[in-house]
């Protein structure tokens, strides 16, 4: 018992030490994410924002491919947060995607030149990261925020202020066809870290209201890209009818080659076995001379179904055979087994056996074996 004891005592040692000891060589660190990331749940990622807008049953999704192929529908909404770039190429893209009806929100610390809209920058001579108070159509008196960028938008004729401070404008939107793009400095205030801050959440949120059918979060300039399909390039018509094509070319080809009924006879065994296997036999016992060793094959079979069919030991002599055939046979049949017993019996004692008598034993073999299947 002792023993025991001190065994389970030194196992639960080894166990602690062995815990101890990893924790401090490998301690677990958390990953370090890119910013601004939809999914991330660190304090400058946005999750908090979009799980909010879920909760109030938007449809919120990433997105991780070229602007070029944004959903044409109208009445989404595509939140793009501090992108790493927007090309020119790419500007027209999202206006003309905005043109048609939907609406693109951009926060990004850093103005964008983007031709054909009424955004042009402003900066403070002094610091920004001060408490301001902050206004707006949509905000109440008395908020505050606290901005890290020192740019300001100028106002402008089309540029729709949503909020300012005393340095100038903060966030402002412009109409663009049937839809529009509002563009905050502010991209902070969408953080984890940032959002339950001062004012900021009742700054962002009323601009985020909209009953959009999806609210995309664009992914693509965080790095987080996926190569569109293939069929990518087509219509959606176009494929959904090619699809449907070869559905019905398939059940078509199965329909015409698919075979009901039993198999009696496999298709390798006529192919196969019974044409190449069975000439390669023949010829290979032509070239050796064997023809006595077919004929021992054949008769060994023919006293096989004897055997079967009448109770005939396969070493049976001649008159037992003759007796049992006499009993089930005509005179003429029993004639030609008397003769195929002789034939064999001279082929057995004889000194030399030719490939032309083979083939007339085998005739007669093939008489009496076909005259025994019958039964």
């Amino acid at each position: 018992m002792n023993s025991l004891r001190t065994y389970r005592v030194g196992i639960s040692v080894a166990i602690v030490l062995l815990v101890v000891v990893g924790w401090f060589i490998v301690k677990p660190v958390a990953t370090k994410l890119p910013p601004y990331l939809a999914s991330s749940a660190q304090p400058d990622g946005i999750k908090a924002v979009l799980l909010l807008l879920e909760e109030k049953g938007s449809q919120v999704k990433e997105w991780r491919q070229p602007m070029h192929l944004l959903p044409k529908p109208a009445g989404q909404a595509l939140l793009v947060v501090e992108p790493d770039n927007l090309s020119a190429n790419e500007q027209d893209d999202l206006l003309a995607w905005a043109s048609g009806g939907n609406d693109l929100f951009v926060f990004s610390e850093r103005p964008i030149l983007w031709a054909g809209l009424p955004l042009e920058a402003k900066y403070m001579e002094e610091k920004g990261n001060q408490e301001r108070n902050v206004q707006g159509q949509l905000l109440a008196e008395g908020l505050l925020g606290q901005a890290k960028t020192q740019a300001r938008w100028k106002e402008a004729e089309g540029l729709e202020p949503l909020f300012y401070d005393d340095q100038g404008i903060l966030a402002g939107k412009v109409q663009v066809g049937a839809g529009s793009i509002s563009y905050f400095l502010v991209p902070d205030w969408l953080t984890n870290r940032k959002i339950g801050e001062l004012s900021h959440f009742e700054a962002v949120w009323p601009h985020l209201q909209k009953n959009w059918s999806a609210i995309w979060v664009d992914e693509y300039h965080h790095g987080l890209q996926e190569k569109p399909g293939l069929l990518a390039i087509y219509p959606g018509w176009l494929v959904a009818a090619l699809v449907q094509l070869a559905v019905v070319l398939l059940l078509f080809v199965w329909w015409k080659g698919k075979r009901f009924g039993p198999v009696y006879t496999l298709r390798e065994w006529t192919v196969r076995r019974g044409d190449e296997t069975l000439l390669a036999v023949s010829s290979w016992y032509e070239r050796r001379g064997l023809a006595r060793d077919a004929l021992a094959h054949r008769e060994a079979y023919m006293c096989q179904l004897m055997h079967d069919r009448w109770g005939v030991h396969q070493k049976a002599d001649r008159a037992e055979i003759l007796r049992c055939a006499r009993l089930r046979w005509s005179e003429q049949a029993v004639t030609r087994l008397a003769e195929l017993l002789d034939r064999l019996e001279q082929a057995r004692s004889g000194t030399g056996y030719s490939a032309k008598r083979l083939l007339a034993d085998s005739l007669l073999l093939d008489e009496i074996i076909t005259q025994l299947m019958k039964e």
